[in-house]
């Protein structure tokens, strides 16, 4: 049966080839569209899932709100990591992790520059379970002054990743001898945790006791058995002994599982640039719906050429066959186009992936999850779509009448019309949705990039100065890039603005005549003198930093806008300050300025409570901020590389525009514009092949009703305007129930920046424009060439 069923069915296709090709394009491209989204969406998901006890690592994060201000951050300080494992049986094993260890790496006559090695403990490689091909992770860095590096690391120092072992390298410009112990695999791009080398740390960098000084990652590995839950519960007094000693009245510990994290943590201070949840979801729904616009294509030029089949299904009826047979012959047919759409998917898939991995930033491949696994989803999937592409059509076609299939008549004609049109509605209000949210987040991202973040970010370069002995030189490097006229002013700094990763601190403060009894966090920046006017700064009170006030320099702060609010000041200049230095002595400071409030992180942040202070030393200058002229930005940067050569000949200078920081932090959501609109146009086009067949049926079911039009005097504007009304009112339709749904999901999406556009109905009007006017320039074309057939032809009996 199944085989006759198949010979019909493929006759079917061939007789048919118009309406095949419509059924077969549409389903391949939604085939193909949900294929690349499953590939995005299973590789999202599968992140740090490849080590052996995944499911039992957690990091540590902490989580404090006070007044005006909060702190979410996933470090940790020292003592954290001992803490736990000695207090709760529970943690089988604790490891710490900084980052701080990237630097210049000598061998022989070998220079590298190298990003991405960190400090960890030797316990590392018991939590993170990497392939060693060469060395032993269980000893690897149980001695000061040894490192583990990656393969494409060792072949790039070496040229052979098993010359490595045992070998010395030198790193820094101290030249610091560090003995290779081990050689891993290179790590799985599916994995938050990206580096090049680990390092053993130096025990000294281990031993503060101060609670507050959070720089190090800390990850646990719970015993077998042990409920995540119940164990955050035990946690409850721990944290309250912590809020206690690092003065904090609302203090939460977190744990964060391992699986969880690239999806899930927003932290300040993250590891890497994290997915998103919220957007592998999008991601999900759109694909489904791509699909589901290719589905209900099928079904609507099926039931459309119902009218073609009634005598075939009355004849079949009379020698015998049951419902179940015509069932089983719809379905077969459904299913052998799913299936040659599903081949022609599998081409268009391998013939898109290299663009859309650049989209999504990802290295996907065809058989990224393995052939069998593929194959099999394939085939799996490939018989539920035909099924569900075929199931109305085979139940509305087997049920017709005997009789009145003979006859030519369709008893429920006005159903099926009725379906048919609200299956164009439900196509065109997913066609519309996805039209707005495409535009909603260019109009967003349009926004971030234009709006007035409180300083002059053009023309201004940075760079990081890599040699510490470099930093001792500040006042002569300077001095020799201001000689030249490209550079209009030159500063330092702690950090880089634009990068989310300001440093955050514990201070006090002046309130009413007494100091603060519980503490304020507020982020903190190391600034010399120059920043402000560098990078067009504005002062609302008081004055900036001067060369000329020795006291400035370890007895003031500058604070900004935000932070003089918080603590209801009006006038701030003169209130005192302290907080507690490394050693834990109290250091009193007074605040001389209060600087006019600007954006140091993206617009997906809040501005927050901020202290500026002069670097108490020459190694907390290592950002350097060049303004240059205008117009002379090429040159510019070839000038202050060639200067920096000069005054550090062995690293190679990394200078790029403070913009650009900014523009990273908005990489997630550029990525869910590009990728949104791409399948915002794949929906219409599968949209656009459906319309367009309808219109082909319509047009040739009323062939002689046109043709008679035009003897009695139609022209061709009205005959065409008569073809294309029915449709467009059904495109205005979806446009305004798509509407609403457009802007309740946007404005969610929108939830996630501090700063964005307010949503107009102008927007989904524009949306809707566009539906409306493309859909009827598909509808139209078809129906003007209707129209221009000779009504002789269109009269001529059959």
């Amino acid at each position: 049966m199944l085989k006759n069923n198949l010979k019909i069915a493929w006759r079917n296709i061939k007789r048919n080839k118009g309406y095949s090709f419509l059924n077969v394009s549409g389903i391949a491209i939604g085939l193909a569209a949900f294929w690349l989204i499953a590939l995005y969406v299973a590789d999202e998901l599968s992140y740090d899932r490849s080590f052996t006890n995944s499911e039992q690592i957690f990091r540590v994060a902490q989580h404090a709100n006070w007044d005006n201000g909060k702190m979410d951050i996933a470090l940790t300080s020292p003592p954290f990591a001992v803490a736990l494992k000695n207090e709760f049986p529970q943690v089988e094993e604790a490891v710490r992790i900084n980052i701080e260890g990237g630097d210049l790496i000598n061998y022989g006559n070998k220079s590298i520059n190298q990003e991405g090695i960190w400090f960890a403990e030797n316990t590392f490689f018991a939590l993170f379970n990497y392939p060693f091909l060469y060395g032993n992770g269980a000893t690897a860095l149980i001695n000061p002054g040894t490192i583990v590096i990656t393969e494409s690391l060792a072949i790039k120092i070496f040229g052979d990743a098993s010359k490595a072992i045992n070998e010395t390298i030198a790193l820094g410009n101290q030249k610091q001898p560090i003995k290779i112990t081990g050689v891993i695999k290179d790590l799985p791009q599916n994995s938050h945790l990206k580096f090049s080398a680990i390092r053993s740390f130096a025990l000294e960098d281990l031993r503060s006791e101060n609670w507050n000084a959070a720089f190090l990652y800390t990850y646990l590995l719970l015993k077998k058995g042990t409920d995540p839950d119940s164990f955050a519960n035990k946690l409850l007094l721990f944290e309250k002994d912590l809020a206690n000693r690092m003065n904090f009245s609302d203090f939460k510990i977190e744990l964060q599982a391992l699986t969880a994290i690239h999806l899930h943590s927003h932290l300040d201070y993250e590891l890497s640039a994290n997915g998103n949840a919220g957007l592998v979801y999008l991601f999900i729904v759109i694909g489904l719906l791509v699909l589901l616009i290719a589905v209900i294509n099928y079904m609507n030029l099926s039931t459309a050429r119902a009218t073609m089949r009634v005598k075939e299904i009355g004849i079949r009826k009379v020698v015998g066959s049951e419902i179940k047979h015509l069932v089983g012959l719809f379905l077969s047919e459904a299913i052998l186009v799913t299936f040659i759409a599903s081949l022609l998917a599998c081409f268009i898939v391998q013939l898109t992936l290299p663009v859309f991995n650049q989209f999504a930033e990802k290295d996907l491949t065809l058989l990224h999850f393995g052939a069998f696994k593929t194959i099999g989803a394939i085939v799996l999937f490939t018989v539920l779509t035909g099924v569900l592409c075929g199931s109305y059509p085979a139940l509305f076609l087997s049920r017709l009448k005997m009789i009145p299939s003979l006859k030519g008549q369709i008893s429920n004609m006005g159903t099926s019309i009725f379906l048919r049109k609200s299956l164009v509605v439900v196509q065109f209000v997913i066609t519309v949705c996805l039209i707005s949210g495409s535009y909603i987040i260019y109009r967003q991202m349009q926004f971030v990039s234009q709006k007035d973040l409180g300083f002059d970010k053009t023309q201004v370069l940075i760079s990081h100065i890599d040699d510490v002995k470099v930093r001792s030189k500040i006042p002569a490097l300077k001095a020799t890039l201001l000689q030249s006229p490209m550079v209009e002013s030159v500063a330092t700094a702690g950090n880089p603005l634009g990068t989310n990763y300001l440093g955050k601190f514990s201070f006090f403060f002046e309130v009413n005549g007494k100091m603060q009894t519980t503490a304020t966090m507020a982020n903190f920046l190391y600034i010399d003198e120059d920043f402000l006017p560098t990078n067009g700064m504005a002062l609302l009170q008081g004055r900036n930093f001067s060369p000329d006030m020795p006291t400035d320099k370890e007895g003031t702060v500058i604070i900004n806008e935000t932070l003089m609010n918080s603590l209801g000041y009006t006038d701030a200049i003169g209130k005192k300050i302290n907080y507690k230095s490394g050693n834990d002595s109290l250091v009193n400071r007074q605040v001389i300025g209060v600087i006019k409030d600007f954006h140091s992180t993206s617009l997906q942040h809040k501005i927050e409570p901020m202290v500026l202070l002069m670097p108490p030393n020459d190694r907390e200058r290592d950002n350097l901020y060049i303004k240059i002229s205008k117009g002379k930005a090429v040159a510019g940067i070839a000038f202050v590389k060639s200067t920096m050569e000069q005054f550090d000949s062995e690293n190679q200078a990394n200078v790029h525009f403070l913009n650009e920081n900014f523009n990273q932090q908005y990489l997630s959501q550029q990525k869910q514009g590009k990728l949104s609109l791409v399948f915002t146009i794949l929906a219409f086009i599968i949209s656009g092949l459906g319309l367009l067949g309808l219109v082909i049926f319509v047009t040739a079911q009323r062939r002689k009703e046109i043709g008679l039009r035009k003897v009695l005097g139609a022209s061709i504007i009205s005959v065409t305007l008569m073809l294309s009304k029915d449709f467009g009112k059904l495109v205005a339709i979806a446009s305004l129930i798509a509407f609403p749904i457009a802007w309740f999901g946007m404005d969610r999406w929108l939830q996630d920046f501090a700063y964005h556009i307010e949503i107009k109905w102008w927007m989904f009007l524009i949306s809707g424009a566009i539906a409306v006017a493309i859909a009827m320039t598909t509808v139209s074309f078809q129906a003007f060439k209707a129209a221009l057939t000779n009504p002789v032809n269109s009269l001529r009996s059959e």
